[in-house]
């Protein structure tokens, strides 16, 4: 695998309207596949805008790619309105979505709402994403009708990964799938503008498709969905922690970068850094009176 990707980038994006929901909606009608990546600081909302993609989601992915953290759990509601503050900076086209953390939204209606507002009141996020059906279904429905858009997430969904079993595709029984469905055509029917599948069979993927009528966004789930999403550190090799048997790295950032530390290191203790490119002058007769006064 080369380092250096040769697709071209797309030029002159500075012309090109907001992404909305109907233009994903759209998207859909037509077949034309939607581009969706995770970003969680300024110039990684900056490699999505310059790369045109078409919607950039503040992921809880964060949590364990930038944080630290061990999972996605222990994330905060702020941590996640400071990432999706800095993501909102750095964008003018794509559609910014909004992860709500664990914990800010499964409690009430009432909860989910106030967490959901403040992703757009604080974070500036035009939507917000939620996992799972069961009670998430009620939460997505009441989120929708306070007029915030909701993304849904079935599958795997990392949040509660310990209650599916750990890290795993999900649906590979008749009754896991079936499951799988009922949660995707609940959260349709409760309003979501779109649904992320995370980690299902690909033919349960293929067979779903036709029952659901809002773009479906795909993540280990094949190639028949609407459209596709990858953690930004995954697919640029930035994250060496655990990686998903769907993530394909398209290039090799966190080596070239150790690279670049490392020789920058190596000069200046080789004293070779800074030259005389990298400093400032005086002119003789300031320096000299300098140098007396001192």
């Amino acid at each position: 695998m080369s380092a250096t990707p040769h697709t071209p980038v797309p030029q002159n994006l500075d012309g090109q309207l907001p992404m909305t929901l109907p233009r994903i909606a759209e998207k859909k009608r037509l077949g034309e596949p939607i581009v969706m990546i995770t970003a969680y600081d300024y110039p990684s909302a900056q490699v999505a805008e310059e790369a045109g993609v078409d919607i950039v989601l503040v992921g809880d992915s964060g949590a364990m790619t930038v944080l630290g953290y061990p999972s996605t759990v222990p994330v905060s509601t702020d941590e996640m309105l400071m990432l999706a503050g800095a993501v909102r900076r750095g964008l003018r086209t794509p559609l910014l979505v909004g992860d709500l953390p664990f914990g800010s939204y499964e409690a009430s209606d009432p909860q989910a709402i106030v967490t959901a507002q403040r992703f757009v009141k604080e974070a500036g996020c035009d939507a917000v994403k939620l996992e799972r059906g069961g009670t998430s279904v009620q939460r997505a429905r009441a989120i929708v009708d306070a007029g915030i858009p909701v993304m849904g997430h079935v599958g795997l969904t990392p949040q509660t990964a310990t209650a599916l079993g750990g890290y795993k595709a999900q649906g590979r029984t008749a009754q896991r799938a079936l499951q799988v469905a009922r949660d995707a055509l609940a959260l349709q029917e409760a309003g979501c503008f779109s649904i992320v599948l995370e980690a299902i069979p690909a033919a349960v993927a293929q067979a779903l498709m036709p029952r659901l009528e809002i773009p479906v966004i795909g993540i280990g789930a094949g190639a028949s969905t609407d459209g596709q999403v990858l953690v930004f550190h995954d697919l640029l090799g930035i994250y060496d922690g655990h990686a998903p048997r769907f993530a394909k790295r398209y290039s090799e950032v966190k080596a070239q970068m150790v690279a670049g530390v490392a020789e920058y290191a190596a000069e200046v203790r080789g004293g070779t850094f800074p030259g005389p490119e990298h400093v400032y002058s005086i002119d003789d007769d300031e320096l000299a009176r300098f140098v007396a006064d001192l």
